[in-house]
């Protein structure tokens, strides 16, 4: 936004408008473009609501993310996101003795506050801007809406660090870097090129189903899901991680192909690629943690499953064991071949 404000801000002779002119110009231009019709799928050539430069016509300039406009946030994001969790570490699972479950508990308490900020905020946006959500996914621009983009990376590279730092390597671990890193990747092309800032906040819609799934995660491991009192609420997490995991995960990816594909013709082959690619990855990952939620939570019955069969997926599933069994030795859980 602060580019296209830029650039109204000039009339043709070069000469600085008055900044009321600017925000009316900026107005008639979202007036008229609320104006035109929309439909879910369709091409975006709304070049008038971000910087025409052609950017999604070349790869993007990676180098940009150096920038002091977008490093600085990043890294000041990221030491938010440890300080909030070093203030959840003192002031929350106090009563619990130290140990894995408590360390999960604080970890998975610090990613629901970022599910639940993030997550709300794109669907809150989905809601209040349909029509450019869905015909400018790739074009529309502004600084201040990148932010959210930036406090995500940050939450990624603070979640990375903590695996490394407090997690054993491990299939899980090392499926939670990759995804993490390739998240940051998504995003930052975002970022670089000053194009497909919506189509981001497309992928980060799965953040709404991730509040479920981190309070899935806090009531297993509090023991809250097996105390009477909680009973229905549990019910209602678990529904509601299922039904959001659908709507929020799965049907968002194939709108996110789709799209891509319906705009092949708009954009750099890169661009192309990278959604196919980073959705089908995605797609994998989500389809492995869909399958153990189903397990796990008794939807797929009693058939017992073995763990290469669908793999370590689930961000909890060591723990889920842990819990079920009554164990404190991890290592020891890692050798049984099946799910309990």
């Amino acid at each position: 936004m602060q580019l296209i404000l830029g650039r109204a801000g000039r009339d043709s002779l070069g000469a600085e408008k008055n900044p009321v002119d600017v925000m009316q110009l900026w107005g008639e231009l979202l007036d008229d473009f609320y104006a035109r019709s929309w439909r879910f799928l369709q091409v975006d050539n709304n070049t008038d609501l971000g910087d025409p430069d052609g950017a999604e016509l070349a790869p993007p300039a990676m180098l940009q993310l150096l920038r002091v406009d977008i490093l600085v946030p990043v890294l000041c994001y990221s030491v938010f996101w440890y300080t909030l969790n070093g203030i959840v570490d003192a002031n929350f699972w106090t009563n619990m003795p130290e140990g894995i479950k408590r360390k999960r508990l604080v970890n998975v308490t610090t990613s629901l506050i970022h599910s639940s900020v993030s997550g709300f905020y794109f669907l809150i946006f989905l809601l209040r801007f349909p029509s450019l959500m869905f015909a400018a996914p790739m074009n529309y621009y502004g600084y201040l809406d990148t932010h959210i983009l930036m406090v995500t990376i940050g939450y990624f590279i603070y979640d990375a660090i903590d695996l490394l730092i407090n997690d054993k390597l491990s299939i899980q671990t090392g499926v939670l870097l990759f995804h993490h890193i390739a998240a940051v990747l998504f995003i930052s092309i975002a970022l670089a090129s000053h194009k497909f800032v919506l189509f981001a906040y497309w992928a980060l819609l799965m953040e709404v189903s991730s509040v479920f799934l981190h309070l899935r995660s806090i009531f297993h491991f509090s023991k809250m899901s097996t105390n009477p009192r909680y009973s229905e609420v549990t019910k209602l997490v678990l529904i509601g991680n299922l039904v959001c995991f659908i709507a929020f995960r799965f049907s968002v990816q194939a709108w996110m192909v789709i799209w891509a594909i319906v705009n092949r013709h708009n954009m750099h082959t890169f661009y192309l690629v990278m959604a196919i690619v980073a959705m089908s990855a995605f797609f994998l990952i989500n389809m492995s943690l869909f399958l153990r939620i189903l397990y796990s939570d008794g939807f797929m019955g009693s058939t017992k499953v073995s763990r290469k069969q669908l793999d370590a997926l689930l961000e909890d599933n060591e723990y889920t064991a842990l819990d079920q069994e009554g164990a404190d030795d991890i290592e020891e859980l890692k050798k049984d071949p099946e799910i309990a």
